[in-house]
């Protein structure tokens, strides 16, 4: 038997949903204001302003809410690729972030949080595993504890 701990169901759909429909709003903020920042003496990427006032519409409209469309794609493939998933087994601790995976089989003296990474310390006292994620501890916490691996709530002080 294993746990697997993620990001919630609604979060991961959320974000496909959510970041491309937050990135088409932008797009229509960019097309309301690209007149304005293209008659200014110098602006970041003013030239991308430019061919919008140069398009007509509803192209330029269109065109906008497209490209903030993709770009909120972008980021939700980008946020899930970099979500850490957390599988834990009383023989081993699975570690996936995208294309990534790590299988941890050793003898555990800490298990805990150090800020926004997760740190696995071996009896040795070696840190073999430190991992950022936005996991938290209440989600953490129970996997590690009922596969009998020590959780602790706060760093370990170092030997």
């Amino acid at each position: 038997m294993e746990t697997t701990v993620d990001e919630p169901s609604w979060l991961r759909t959320g974000s496909w949903v959510g970041c491309p429909l937050l990135g088409g709003a932008l797009g229509v903020g960019v097309w309301a204001i690209a007149e304005w920042v293209s008659g200014l003496p110098a602006f970041p990427f003013q030239g991308v302003f430019k061919v919008l006032t140069k398009l007509p519409q509803p192209w330029a409209t269109l065109a906008a809410v497209a490209g903030g469309l993709v770009l909120g794609l972008v980021f939700a493939a980008v946020w899930a690729h970099e979500r850490l998933v957390v599988t834990v087994s009383p023989t081993r601790v699975t570690l996936v972030r995208g294309d990534k995976t790590r299988r941890i089989e050793a003898d555990l003296e800490a298990v805990y949080l150090d800020g926004k990474e997760l740190v696995l310390r071996t009896t040795d006292g070696r840190e073999i595993a430190r991992e950022k994620t936005d996991l938290r501890n209440h989600e953490l916490a129970p996997a590690f504890a009922e596969h009998g691996y020590p959780w602790h709530d706060e760093p370990p002080v170092e030997r």
